[in-house]
């Protein structure tokens, strides 16, 4: 079994998925409404044998909610930064723009100079927090 740091990446059919995700809000409702898994095979699926803390309630609705959007666009998926202990959080802040280019080292050299001109448009960000929650901000707006 995977530790919870690893990223395991899942190739699925979308029966497969579906079943997964019917899984996933069936434990969600029958074991997470009070707290602790009241069936202890589930119990012990869902810990990895009690080596896993167990996925809570809203952990659960992220992951499907993951699992949707994945499924539905070829997407990149970027972890979020990990919980910071210093006096403010730590963000991930995803710069996102498409541009033509002969080369990803050519693409990279032109966003960055698109960046780095002050008479460039300010762009819209995605910022990623610890718990993985997206807020999109758009640095054009007043």
């Amino acid at each position: 079994m995977s530790k919870s740091h690893d990223v395991m990446r899942l190739n699925v059919d979308g029966r497969e998925l579906a079943t997964i995700l019917a899984a996933l809000r069936f434990h969600q409702d029958e074991n997470l409404q009070g707290g602790d898994i009241p069936d202890k095979v589930v119990g012990d699926i869902a810990t990895d044998g009690g080596t896993l803390n167990p996925l809570g309630f809203g952990e659960v609705d992220r992951l499907c909610r993951r699992l949707n959007l994945d499924s539905e666009v070829a997407a990149l998926y970027i972890e979020p930064p990990h919980r910071e202990s210093g006096k403010e959080p730590l963000f991930r802040v995803i710069y996102v723009i498409d541009v033509n280019a002969a080369n990803p080292r050519e693409a990279a050299e032109h966003v960055h100079q698109i960046m780095a001109d002050p008479e460039s448009m300010a762009p819209s960000l995605q910022i990623i927090d610890h718990t993985g929650t997206v807020v999109t901000v758009d640095l054009s707006e007043t």
